[in-house]
């Protein structure tokens, strides 16, 4: 009896652990409907891919192992690898960006640093919080590699999402930048992989929601302006058809703008730009808060799999 509440408390707490991995925060990454958007979206057999290799014991040995093998194989790159080993774990996810859906956002060009994390707000939760290696694209042009991402781009407090320096140079006319990622915490790998369409050629971290509601632009509405009390006519024999406004030239203050009632939903397809700057910025209102409805059943589908992997 004791051992079995043992074993659920473990593996309640296995999920908890799977279902908090992380995405790309800064550019935000949009996902596809209730899924687990910190979620890992394939796996690599590592005996399979490099038999004879040990990756079963301290993850910073099993990275120092995979790049003994991966030096000798045929890849030169974590991309070409992922895109060649890897097996979706589910019919949401694709190969090439995994639960993403870069099509329903579009930025302009990168900053400099791109953030990985759990929570729309920087400072809060955890970065990449597992050992591996992990590599950034604009396009085809790699912008970012290193072996083990999780130490090299911990943020100064220890708290927080992860910096991830990129080079833009090589991002001037690119449309996408996809971050790959490989966990190697246990001898089955996780692959992360985050896609957003970007503009390189653009200044500045515009961005665009792509939605089917019909936009209405406050902006072009003109004012009714409320006119002041009218005057006297001049004759008082000939009746006016409607009161003369005192002085045209300036609205009243008591002018109002039409607006639709449709304003919050405008608000969120309206552009929206944010200036080109490396400091963190809260994206919270961009967020779908796709983390919140995530799909409790697959999520546990999920665990039951990968517990041992976690």
């Amino acid at each position: 009896m004791k051992l079995s509440v043992v074993v659920s408390i473990l593996a309640a707490f296995d999920c908890s652990q799977v279902a908090a991995h992380g995405r790309m925060v800064q550019p935000m990454a949009m996902f596809v409907p209730s899924v687990d958007v910190t979620s890992y979206s394939a796996t690599i057999d590592s005996s399979k891919l490099f038999p004879g290799g040990v990756f079963n014991t301290d993850p910073l040995l099993n990275i120092k192992n995979f790049f003994e093998y991966f030096e000798k194989s045929k890849y030169k790159t974590l991309k070409e690898l992922i895109e060649d080993n890897q097996v979706v774990i589910s019919p949401d996810a694709t190969e090439t960006c995994g639960f993403t859906i870069p099509d329903k956002v579009s930025y302009g060009a990168l900053n400099k640093t791109v953030y990985w994390g759990r929570n729309d707000d920087l400072t809060l939760d955890e970065g990449l919080n597992h050992p591996g290696p992990c590599e950034s694209y604009c396009d085809g042009n790699r912008v970012q590699t290193d072996r083990n991402c999780q130490v090299t781009y911990k943020s100064a407090s220890g708290k927080g999402a992860s910096p991830i320096p990129i080079d833009t140079s090589l991002c001037k006319t690119a449309k996408r930048y996809t971050f790959y990622w490989i966990a190697m915490h246990g001898p089955i790998w996780q692959i992360y992989i985050n896609c957003i369409n970007i503009n390189g050629a653009t200044e500045g971290a515009e961005y665009r929601f792509d939605t089917k509601t019909t936009t209405t632009t406050p902006s072009k509405t003109k004012p009714a302006v409320t006119p002041s009390a009218p005057s006297t006519p001049s004759t008082p024999s000939t009746p006016s058809t409607s009161p003369a406004p005192s002085t045209p030239s300036s609205p009243s203050t008591r002018a109002t703008p039409k607006t639709s009632d449709k304003t919050t939903e405008d608000a969120y397809e309206a552009e929206v730009t944010t200036p080109a700057s490396t400091k963190p910025v809260h994206d919270a209102e961009t967020s779908v808060e796709q983390g919140e409805v995530a799909n409790e059943v697959h999520t546990g589908a999920k665990c039951s799999r990968r517990r041992g992997s976690t």
